[in-house]
């Protein structure tokens, strides 16, 4: 027998679960539909502004706007169709949301301030600014609409998007494939949703932070508290340095202290979340 045979990928899938007859919805392949439809809707949407001469086409808050509402439909149609099939095949199966976890209560804030620090500076340095980004999209909206801002990303998309992304799609990957392999699919789907080089890492960052707090904890609540401070963190920054945000944020992004800094307070909170996800764990079990 040779050495390799012995030797499994960390991308392999579980043999426990190569054994398990019972295929769990969705697999990989109606997973990556996810993408095609929001690629497909969104064509669509261009074509059809750019054919008749919409307003939307020049009107950037316009446009962020319908970009918002119709992704927002997208997932909320996808969720339901994926809820339904899924308890079809498993009747037990249901959303888990509880209360966030009081380590992650305390400790999240801090690792969203330091994720953002790190991530944007990452992407400065890659000349793949965010803040350009998002000066034109969320920022703006935050300014210009700030209620349509808050009723979006601190309630109804982090909820869908959660209930979708990982209380369905990856609460089946898990089941279906290893977790490696679970978090690097779920991971590059949103990346393949975004469509920009310039959020990679941003996505990245996120996406894994998210996976891996819900596969500690299978809990939709910890992920929809993270996702609120996600949407929380720009939009008190913008409320309180106004157009003054850009001009005191990129000195500090720019800076490798900073970035440096954060980098290690993220590590810190994540060793924190870990210890504390695995005494949850032995005292459940």
């Amino acid at each position: 027998m040779k050495a390799s045979d012995n030797t499994r990928s960390i991308f392999d899938d579980d043999p426990l679960l190569a054994t398990e007859k019972k295929k769990f919805y969705p697999r990989l392949g109606t997973a990556w539909l996810i993408p095609v439809y929001s690629f497909v809707l969104f064509l669509a949407f261009w074509v059809f502004g750019t054919l008749f001469h919409l307003d939307f086409v020049v009107d950037k808050l316009l446009t962020c706007v319908i970009s918002i509402v119709l992704y927002g439909c997208l997932l909320l149609t996808l969720l339901f169709y994926s809820y339904n099939r899924k308890k079809k095949i498993e009747p037990d199966y249901k959303l888990r949301i509880e209360a966030p976890s009081t380590t992650l209560l305390l400790a999240g804030p801090f690792l969203m301030c330091a994720l953002y620090v790190f991530v944007f500076g990452v992407q400065e340095w890659l000349h793949l600014s965010m803040l350009d980004e998002w000066e034109s999209s969320v920022f703006l909206l935050i300014r210009e609409n700030p209620v349509f801002y808050c009723f979006t990303y601190l309630l109804i998309d982090p909820l869908i998007e959660e209930s979708l992304m990982r209380g369905v799609v990856l609460d089946s990957f898990f089941k279906n494939y290893s977790p490696v392999k679970s978090i690097v699919n779920i991971t590059a789907i949103s990346c393949a949703i975004s469509l920009s080089p310039n959020s990679l890492v941003y996505v990245i960052s996120f996406s894994v932070l998210l996976s891996w707090i819900y596969l500690k904890t299978k809990n939709l609540g910890n992920t929809l508290y993270m996702q609120f401070l996600f949407g929380l963190v720009p939009a008190l920054l913008i409320f309180t340095l106004q157009d003054q945000f850009i001009a005191h944020a990129r000195p500090i992004l720019n800076s490798p202290a900073w970035v440096g800094i954060s980098a290690i307070v993220a590590i810190i909170c994540v060793i924190i979340l870990q210890s504390s996800f695995s005494s949850t764990n032995k005292t459940i079990s």
